[in-house]
């Protein structure tokens, strides 16, 4: 008995390793075209965020999926690694109102929202780094019938060595029972107020 509970155990850990990355964002680059390429599971998408655990982030939030730089050749003349010279930073091109995205630090003193010329810098390989992903209900643009929220961005090599990537657009839905507790906590505070 002790022999299946401890194999049991081990398989289910390896395949916890096993699915580790599986919802991140892969990087690498094209070798034809010397573009940086971002490759992700588009059936995941809309990504849900949980209600946001974070004191400094209102509403709903996530550090997932994050950004992960491939570690060997995944498709030989199409999906390469990055060069050890890039380094990757992230430009924001758009979000919809409400919808944000910070740094892996948060808001706060050393933490900042990714926005305009405020690019946020990845780094050379190899990483695994994840941004905030914010639907901010604080926001005065919040309007929970407007979702499902979007980001698009675009990966740069402020080294210079590889080509920017394509565009990539990313949305973002509250998970549907945080949906359902907020309905309830507006009603509960329209009783009061009236």
């Amino acid at each position: 008995m002790l022999r299946f509970v401890f194999s049991t155990v081990t398989v289910v850990a390896l395949a916890q390793i096993a699915l580790a990355h599986s919802d991140d964002l892969e990087v690498g680059y094209n070798p034809s075209t010397n573009q940086i390429v971002v490759e992700y599971d588009a059936d995941l998408y809309p990504w849900l965020l949980p209600p946001s655990e974070e004191p400094a982030l209102a509403g709903f939030a996530l550090d997932d999926p994050g950004f992960v730089s491939i570690v060997e050749v995944e498709e030989p003349g199409a999906f390469e690694p990055l060069s050890p010279l890039a380094n990757i930073q992230l430009r924001l091109l758009s979000a919809s109102p409400a919808m944000k995205v910070w740094d892996p630090l948060g808001p706060g003193e050393s933490g900042f929202q990714i926005e305009g010329s405020r690019f946020w810098t990845i780094g050379p390989r190899f990483f695994d780094t994840h941004p905030w992903w914010q639907i901010d209900t604080a926001d005065p643009a919040y309007d929970p019938a407007a979702g499902p929220w979007s980001v698009t961005f675009q990966l740069i090599d402020s080294a210079g060595v590889h080509e920017p990537s394509e565009p990539v657009t990313l949305t973002f839905i509250p998970e549907p029972g945080a949906l359902g507790l907020l309905a309830a906590a507006a009603l509960v505070l329209r009783r009061r107020v009236s």
